[in-house]
């Protein structure tokens, strides 16, 4: 490729702010002069159990809204959370002046949309295959890749200082119809001689190729066809290319359809009204329905796959479910894998199925009813050289992941030296087809989502209900005289979560009366009215340390005054 005078030229920047060194929050930016596209805006799915009432987690877009001028377009390559998770959050922070995705994933974005408020200005413009944009620096065209989920694309952007592509998630299916990997096109772009790919890393740990979806659809077949029971299926309520062939097998079975959890409802609500499913509405009934039917008449389609508390899935096994009751007699069909972090969730679930007597199949070796849509070693090496990219920078994965991923670019014959790992904030410099990663970073942390809040204080609050969840509160209540400098009586003490405080009553009585004497002591030392600040402190204070000696726990305490 020729080389150009670059004295005067400006470099293309590239990084992530989410999406390396772990599973979710896909969010990466390719910035050239006075224009910036971003690909892909997702969030990360929250440990309830570390980060407490905190149901996700997502970038901080402090650099888009210092840079919102330079902001061009956001590109979605395809609809999963941990790809559009983030956009609701990002539209309440920056005017996108166009979003560009697929006609399905456009769909369940806007969905996701109507349930948020305040949003700033944007637009939706659809692209397919044939798309090609062109803009001051940039050049931009879409390929198509085989995911789990319909519509999913990978990117082509090229400015003058070279040409990048991002794969999006992707892997390579023979026997799909429809969505498949369009080899063709990544080869033809491979001849252009591309500089960088941004490949997603996931299963690079996996040696040879996944197994169809063909053979995972025909196995199900198998089983639901056999079946005389009623029917439980879990997968990705996103896997809708598995979900519409599950429902056509179900059909023919002449089984109901019933759709257990919103994000699934939703989905499939989009699919049908975009044309992707084609499907009458009375294959399905309502869950309140369910009684109405015999057993073997039934295929329930229900979310929560992954161990999640409030999915479906989870409420039919803790008995909560408002129309479904589990019977020993039910078939459950676990059609995916637990994703990293999942693995303890999902085992604690099945663990409440089997209790119930009901019959559990999982994927196995041996029975194989689930197929990743990420790509294995051999897939990824297959892109490499379809792409033929002269640097590879991993993304999409955790750090294990990236590494792995890095040996397979080497194995398959790129320069060690050109396979450039980088952390989230990490610019890499294109400057004449030539990449390196600098030592300038912008800011990639964490920012929490509290229900559909960003919650700006967030090591506070989860400090405070970490304490409460472990600890307790305890609250005291307290009647000041001010004018004669006493507690007017004893205060009142209730505790919650610390410990049972009617086996504790002359623990209680103690803290009180100390409360009191330590208060009114302070109170007669000294010339001027004691502050509401500081009858708190001493309350506190000598609550912390009677609990600490003997319960060994430390509270919250708050304190409620009144004055007499």
């Amino acid at each position: 490729m020729e080389k150009i005078n670059t004295e005067n030229q400006k470099p293309t920047n590239i990084f992530a702010l989410g999406g390396i060194e772990e599973i979710g929050k896909n969010m990466y930016i390719v910035e050239h002069d006075d224009e910036i596209y971003i690909v892909d805006c997702g969030i990360k799915f929250a440990d309830e159990n570390v980060l407490l009432g905190v149901n996700s987690i997502i970038c901080p877009f402090d650099y888009l809204v210092e840079n919102k001028d330079k902001i061009k377009a956001l590109i979605v390559t395809h609809a999963h959370e941990d790809h559009i998770g983030g956009i609701p959050y990002l539209l309440k922070t920056v005017a996108i002046p166009k979003i560009y995705a697929a006609k399905l994933t456009a769909g369940i974005i806007n969905r996701k949309l109507k349930e948020h408020k305040d949003l700033l200005p944007h637009h939706f413009e659809y692209f397919n295959d044939d798309t090609k944009i062109n803009s001051k620096h940039f050049k931009i065209e879409f390929f198509r890749v085989c995911h789990s989920i319909p519509d999913a694309f990978g990117v082509y952007l090229e400015t003058i200082n070279g040409k990048i592509i991002s794969t999006g998630d992707f892997r390579f299916d023979f026997s799909t119809q429809g969505d498949e990997s369009d080899i063709l096109k990544m080869a033809d772009l491979g001849r252009r001689e591309i500089d960088v790919l941004l490949c997603e890393s996931t299963n690079a740990e996996t040696p040879g190729f996944s197994v169809s979806e063909k053979f995972i659809i025909d196995e199900l077949r198998r089983i639901i066809l056999k079946a005389k029971k009623r029917i439980i299926i879990s997968t990705f309520a996103s896997n809708l290319g598995r979900i519409e062939e599950i429902i056509e097998i179900a059909i023919k079975a002449g089984r109901k359809i019933c759709l257990c959890g919103r994000s699934m409802e939703t989905n499939i609500e989009t699919s049908i009204s975009v044309g992707f499913l084609n499907v009458a509405k009375s294959c399905f009934i309502e869950s309140r329905d369910i009684n109405q039917y015999k057993d073997e008449e039934l295929l329930i389609l229900s979310t929560g796959s992954q161990g999640e508390e409030m999915a479906a899935l989870s409420q039919m096994a803790n008995g909560k479910h408002n129309w479904i009751v589990l019977k020993p007699t039910d078939l459950l069909i676990l059609s995916s894998n637990p994703i990293p972090g999942n693995y303890a969730a999902v085992e604690q679930l099945v663990n409440k199925f089997y209790k119930t007597g009901m019959t559990i199949i999982q994927n196995t070796p041996n029975q194989r009813i689930h197929a990743s849509g990420h790509a294995t070693k051999q897939e990824q090496q297959l892109m490499f050289k379809l792409i033929n990219p002269q640097y590879i920078i991993p993304i999409h994965g955790e750090y294990k992941m990236l590494r792995a991923l890095k040996n397979n670019a080497i194995e398959s014959g790129i320069n060690q030296a050109n396979v450039i790992q980088v952390v989230n904030g990490q610019k890499v410099q294109l400057l004449n087809h030539v990449a390196s990663a600098t030592e300038e970073f912008v800011d990639s942390g964490e920012i929490y989502v509290d229900g559909n809040k960003i919650n700006a204080d967030t090591t506070g609050v989860l400090k405070y209900r970490r304490v409460l969840s472990q600890d307790g509160v305890f609250n005291v209540t307290m009647i000041v005289d001010r004018e004669n400098k006493r507690i007017a009586e004893l205060p009142v003490i209730a505790t919650r979560g610390s410990f049972y405080a009617k086996t504790s009553t002359s623990l209680i009585t103690k803290i009180a009366y100390s409360i009191k004497e330590n208060i009114e002591a302070s109170m007669k030392r000294k010339d001027y009215a004691i502050n509401n600040n500081e009858i708190r402190r001493i309350t506190e204070n000598t609550t912390e340390f009677f609990i600490w000696k003997n319960k060994k726990k430390k509270p919250l305490v708050r304190t409620t005054i009144f004055d007499l």
